[in-house]
């Protein structure tokens, strides 16, 4: 099973009346299990868009400290 990273964009809408746009990253087999994780995590986030992350991860190499 491969699993592919969906960044999720929309906005927090408190109860309290304060609104924060947002983008969120989930990692999931298909974009509508994404999305259902992301309602299940945060109920209060509108989803605006989502879309696939296809980045390489930076590898950080280590070094020896003499």
């Amino acid at each position: 099973m491969q699993e592919t990273k969906f960044i999720i964009s929309g906005r927090f809408e408190r109860p309290n009346g304060h609104i924060m746009r947002d983008e969120l990253g989930y990692i999931a087999a298909t974009k509508e299990e994404a999305i259902a994780n992301c309602q299940r995590n945060n109920p209060n986030f509108h989803i605006h868009t989502v879309r696939e992350d296809h980045s390489v991860p930076e590898v950080v190499k280590l070094q020896l400290l003499c």
